[in-house]
């Protein structure tokens, strides 16, 4: 599937104020915010940057495995920065601020910088790496999460244009899609695209994971048995995948990155 994108048109202030719209609430299901803690790993007392903090779920995961990191958030939303103060109180620096700006608001660089599930939402992606780049000790990692388009083809491709006059065609496409995104702006983008970015951010990888593996056969639990989880059960799926390699067939890509030597 192509790079589609929704909201791209509208400015920095519209896109906040439709972010306080949802009062802090957005969130990922719930096995989301511990796999990524168990990614990022031990930290000890380094300097961690959620940056797109959202209402705090990831720092407040990080904080259990890592009580003597010094944590740091921004996020775009003044009420997800209301809702992660509130959740983290003081174990936690969070600022309103955002990606778009040349530099961060902390005046200080780190030891690992988190992008969960922000890179589809941001209208210059490279740029946004590059200020995430600058803002690295050196040595230091950059964990990022995105949603792969790649995950839902070959079933993307004949779900779209029935989707077009069939509403529950809808659930087929990836979440960010203009017929499914609930988000102000967003962006379809598979794997590759989003290497091709780091490599132009002057990024390297160092570890992939991926998680929601086939997720048109997820959605179809989430469709017709709605009170039930799946991604449990699921786990042993995404555990294959990943021995094998093969993490273009997942959804939730996770990546480890330092800056390329």
């Amino acid at each position: 599937m192509p790079m589609v994108k929704v909201g791209h048109d509208l400015s920095d202030a519209e896109i906040a104020a439709r972010y306080d719209a949802f009062g802090g609430e957005l969130s990922m299901r719930p096995y989301f915010y511990p796999a990524v803690a168990d990614f990022v790993g031990d930290v000890g007392d380094k300097d961690v940057l959620d940056a797109g903090c959202g209402s705090g779920q990831l720092l407040q995961e990080v904080k259990k495995r890592n009580p003597t990191a010094r944590l740091y958030g921004m996020e775009v939303s003044a009420a997800s920065v209301a809702a992660a103060r509130q959740r983290l109180g003081s174990s936690a620096d969070i600022r309103l601020a955002s990606l778009s700006d040349s530099d961060l608001p902390f005046g200080q660089q780190f030891d690992l910088i988190l992008l969960t599930e922000v890179l589809e939402h941001l209208k210059s992606p490279v740029n946004a790496l590059r200020v995430l780049r600058r803002s690295l000790k050196p040595g230091g990692e950059l964990i990022i999460t995105f949603p792969n388009a790649a995950a839902w083809l070959p079933v993307s491709l004949v779900a779209e244009p029935l989707a077009h006059r069939v509403r529950p065609f809808r659930g087929f496409l990836p979440h960010e899609h203009p017929l499914r995104t609930q988000q102000p702006i967003d962006t379809v983008f598979s794997i590759s695209e989003v290497l091709g970015m780091l490599k132009e951010a002057s990024l390297g990888v160092k570890q992939v994971h991926c998680r929601e593996s086939f997720p048109y056969v997820l959605e179809v639990f989430y469709k017709f048995a709605p009170r039930f989880d799946p991604a449990p059960a699921w786990s042993w799926v995404d555990r294959l995948v990943n021995a094998l390699r093969l993490t273009t067939l997942g959804y939730r890509v996770f990546l480890r990155c330092a800056v390329a030597s």
